[in-house]
């Protein structure tokens, strides 16, 4: 999605992601912020990013790959 010549990031909701319901996140840009429509998440990008790492991580520990 290009915005006055920008790209922003597609994320999911890490609350809803978690849940399996794939939820895009709306971008505030006041706030700089992304946050959930359809629950009451709300986080910056390093923090969605975080919980993608981490879910990752505890969901397939057991293949034993490493990023």
């Amino acid at each position: 999605m290009a915005q006055r010549g920008k790209t922003m990031k597609l994320l999911l909701c890490p609350s809803c992601f978690a849940r399996e319901i794939d939820y895009l996140l709306a971008y505030d840009e006041e706030e700089d912020e992304y946050y959930c429509q359809r629950c009451c998440y709300a986080g910056k990008e390093e923090n969605v990013l975080e919980f993608y790492k981490v879910f990752r991580n505890e969901k397939y520990k057991l293949y034993n790959v490493t990023y």
